[in-house]
């Protein structure tokens, strides 16, 4: 047996050829193996017999109730199932490894999860690494797509906030990485829950940035929510780092080994505090206790990052980064100006005559941190922002108080409605809300175009929901949509 073969534990025909893995029929072509696997909805035994039709040289599955007499299709029970106990990963795991040529490869995982900021701290810690630690290799894996280094953004391999086991050795060999090569990687709830990424044992660090209200169609009430976040801790870490208003809750569930962070407590493992704060330019300080080398130590930081949320995320950042206080001077001030937020993240559009900024807050929190912190830096706000179809109701209605609590003038507008009508999207929204003073434009081209005539020099047009996005699904169809490229339209 050969060694594919001998991790599943089943003889593979003659002559069988592997050129790659999937769980998907999407992903199958000749000589695949596919695996059947159970899903959200249902088991991926139903899709064995198309994926054979499509090409795939063995089929493998872990249904009890599914039989078949073709020598080329494997029951294989517990294929994807961890084994807690030895703290082993799943067979699956070990296939997928050796099959991808990723064995005894030592990667650095720098994991992030939160209902805000998760895409901007992997991104920073990305940046970070690649230039504070002498150019060492580094991926980003999130929202965003995936960047190797300084590459151009790749979304070829997986859309989602977080690629599941296949994906992610799909993308690791496709970059071919090196021993030793960092990942910053994005961790969504629906991936912590569906335990996408259990299998990978030992993390260089993980963080919990915020737990706020979003996803709840999917995890049902705030309670499932929080509960799926601190999963994040389960595996192995060298350093775990938590928003401190959240660690009494993770301490009562048991985690340990804790690096607190905090703006408010200075007492907390590590305490920033923001000096100076512009559009143009941000100081800040941070100060760690005796948790990363035995001494107190105090570092001060510029960079031009701003409203102040993102000081936050990017304190997460430096402090993900094991030991990473080593790599800056307590006698003089770090110079951060090479870091970017990713594409429509707290965006200020450059060399425009008006002052417009693309964000993809779309939950009420990322709404009220983002307003509130980003209306101290301009005379007046004009918003355009929408909600989901088929998404959470009950944020709707917070989502446009926040709005018109923060701005001089709303304008609701479509953001992926889906099968729902926007005029039925909007009812929901104004429910127990004052509406005389919102202007509803279902074309978001028109929208932003309008919204865009009702600002002065000192005032600011506010545009959330879709960041970097550039579709838009309306009526059962993807269509292309770029807030940017309406910008571009009309200023340039």
């Amino acid at each position: 047996m050969n060694k594919l073969e001998k991790i599943l534990g089943v003889p593979f025909p003659n002559k069988t050829i592997i050129i790659n893995a999937t769980n998907t029929t999407n992903k199958v072509k000749k000589n695949s193996i596919f695996f059947g696997l159970q899903g959200t909805q249902v088991h991926g035994s139903k899709y064995i017999e198309k994926a054979l039709d499509l090409g795939a040289s063995i089929a493998v599955h872990d249904d009890p109730n599914f039989k078949s007499n073709l020598k080329n299709i494997f029951y294989v029970k517990n294929i994807a199932k961890s084994q807690n106990d030895s703290f082993k990963s799943s067979k699956l795991f070990f296939f997928l490894e050796e099959l991808s040529g990723m064995k005894d490869k030592n990667f650095i995982i720098h994991a992030f999860t939160g209902t805000n900021g998760k895409t901007s701290s992997a991104f920073l810690c990305h940046q970070l690494i690649r230039k504070q630690r002498i150019k060492k290799d580094s991926l980003y894996i999130g929202t965003l797509g995936t960047q190797f280094n300084e590459e151009i953004i790749n979304q070829s391999i997986s859309l989602k906030t977080t690629p599941d086991l296949f994906e992610y050795f799909e993308i690791l060999k496709f970059y071919n990485l090196k021993d030793d090569t960092n990942i910053c990687i994005e961790i969504s709830s629906h991936a912590l829950d569906q335990k996408r990424l259990f299998d990978i044992r030992s993390m260089a660090s993980s963080a919990l940035l915020n737990i706020g209200k979003d996803h709840l169609d999917y995890h049902k009430n705030i309670s499932a929510y929080r509960d799926t976040k601190f999963q994040i801790f389960n595996q192995i870490t060298l350093i775990n780092l938590i928003d401190d208003e959240l660690k009494p809750s993770a301490v009562k569930r048991g985690v340990q080994s804790l690096i607190s962070i905090s703006n408010k407590n200075e007492l907390s493992n590590i305490f920033y505090k923001i000096i100076e704060s512009s559009i143009q330019k941000t100081i800040f300080e941070i100060t760690t206790d005796k948790s990363f080398d035995g001494m107190r130590r105090k570092y001060k930081f510029s960079c031009l990052l701003f409203p102040e949320f993102n000081i936050n995320n990017l304190v997460f950042a430096i402090s993900s980064i094991y030991k990473g206080y080593d790599e800056f001077s307590e006698h003089k001030v770090n110079d951060l100006s090479y870091l970017k937020l990713p594409r429509g993240r707290s965006e200020l559009i450059n060399d425009l005559p008006k002052n417009i900024i693309i964000d993809y807050a779309h939950n009420p929190d990322s709404f009220k941190l983002f307003l509130s912190s980003i209306k101290n830096y301009f005379n007046n706000l004009v918003i355009v922002f929408g909600c989901g179809g088929e998404r959470d109701k009950l944020k709707r209605p917070e989502m446009l108080k926040i709005a018109t609590e923060n701005s001089n003038q709303v304008i609701f507008t479509s953001d992926n409605s889906r099968s729902e009508s926007f005029y039925d999207i909007f009812k929901d929204a104004s429910n127990g809300n004052k509406i005389d003073d919102v202007l509803a434009i279902e074309d978001r081209k028109d929208a932003i175009i309008y919204a865009s005539t009702l600002i002065g020099d000192n005032d600011c047009l506010v545009i959330l929901g879709k960041g970097h996005e550039e579709t838009q699904e309306i009526d059962g169809k993807i269509i292309r949509f770029s807030d940017h490229e309406v910008i571009n339209e009309i200023y340039k």
